[in-house]
């Protein structure tokens, strides 16, 4: 049997790609950043460029820093920033506008002007509400503002994707158009209860049926990576958005009986806890898909800051730091509170979490034990785990 997976970690301000062994050892890894731009307030964008060439450079350099023989890799594993959208030409692959991050807020006023008629139709079939922070109005806001876009768009020539479906696209053979669910139900355009794109969604935010991927569980067949990078065909087995992939690690390795909950702290803070088969709204979270097995389960999801730069002007000003953990932590609580379930454990990941700190807060403050993931980099877990599967 194979013993490694290979895994692409695509981040918001860098990306990362890792070599695994099959008893889920770290055996590489290899990082690059790159820039987000900002033309005007609340404009937050990217060169999709950019993180194609820098995915590709990780690749190799990870490949080559394991000292593993290529054809013991059995398979390659995509986990991203989500909601970041991108639209490009099918015919040439080159984007037709920069790639809008999921921090961009241009579309607001757009957003406000549907609450009162739409909101509740949008939350019962997304399990979302309407923010610019999701891609359906980043598509609409391009192909209302892009004269090359809608042109192409009227002749099926034009191709939406996040960040996943842009890299599979361009990294594997015959250019697959594939998302899967949990990148897809953060689009506002997919009906998370069908698992398929819906058409009064997609009437209400313009977006045309032609431009969208199809749609594939976050544990399946996405394609084949082109020779010529590697040097080997690798099958794309896994895609999975960043957040939905570390808590699917969590999933596989906590003990504790009842919904698993976990939070994140990395560039922003989220906190995550599982609901089951069935479909359910609370406030303050979101309804999203995670992986289950070879399908997909329901879990509760909320965003509570941005805190990776925060984080990082206080590295090496200890005080400071402990301050800003605790202001953090007990804005976390807050969110711990209004879960449907207590916890009966917290397993925490990502940067900030990484000399444990965060972590002793956190139980102090909640009053529930916390648990970090085997390791931080929780992201490239879960999508390994999702290849060893």
């Amino acid at each position: 049997m194979k013993k490694h997976v290979l895994v692409l970690d695509v981040g918001t301000t860098g990306v990362k790609a890792f070599i695994f062994d099959s008893s889920l050892n770290r055996i590489s890894k290899s990082y690059e950043k790159y820039p987000i731009r900002s033309k005007k307030k609340g404009w937050v964008e990217q060169d999709p460029n950019q993180i194609l060439s820098a995915s590709i450079n990780v690749l190799k350099e990870a490949v080559k820093k394991s000292k593993v023989p290529k054809s013991s890799i059995k398979s390659f594993g995509m986990t991203n920033q989500r909601e970041t959208t991108i639209l490009w030409d099918r015919g040439t692959g080159k984007h037709v506008y920069p790639a809008i991050v999921w921090q961009d807020t241009r579309t607001k006023t757009f957003c406000a002007s549907l609450k009162r008629k739409w909101e509740k139709s949008i939350r019962s079939k997304t399990g979302l509400v309407l923010d610019p922070y999701f891609s359906a109005t980043k598509v609409r806001w391009i192909l209302k503002n892009v004269p090359k876009a809608r042109e192409l768009a009227s002749e099926k020539k034009l191709a939406f994707g996040t960040v996943d479906t842009w890299l599979a696209w361009h990294l594997c053979e015959s250019r697959p158009h594939v998302t899967d669910q949990t990148n897809a139900s953060r689009t506002l355009l997919m009906n998370v209860k069908t698992k398929k794109w819906d058409g009064d969604l997609l009437k209400l935010f313009d977006v045309p049926a032609s431009i969208l991927p199809a749609i594939q569980t976050s544990s399946s067949n996405f394609g084949v990576l082109k020779k010529g990078i590697l040097g080997i065909p690798l099958p794309l087995t896994a895609i999975v958005g960043d957040q939905q992939s570390s808590f699917y690690a969590a999933t596989q390795t906590t003990t504790k009986k009842g919904p698993v909950t976990k939070i994140t702290y990395g560039t922003g803070v989220f906190v995550m806890q599982t609901v089951g088969r069935t479909f359910k709204t609370r406030d303050p979270f979101f309804t999203i898909l995670v992986p289950k097995g070879r399908g997909s389960e329901f879990a509760l999801e909320a965003k509570i800051c941005v805190s990776g730069p925060d984080v990082e002007k206080r590295l090496g000003k200890p005080e400071e730091l402990r301050a800003y953990f605790y202001k953090l932590a007990k804005q976390t609580d807050a969110y711990v509170k209004k879960l449907p379930v207590k916890p009966k454990e917290i397993i925490i990941d990502g940067g900030s979490a990484r000399d444990g700190l965060i972590l002793a807060i956190q139980e102090e403050i909640s009053g529930i034990s916390t648990q970090p993931l085997i390791m931080y980099d929780g992201t490239a877990l879960g999508t390994a785990m999702l290849q060893f599967e």
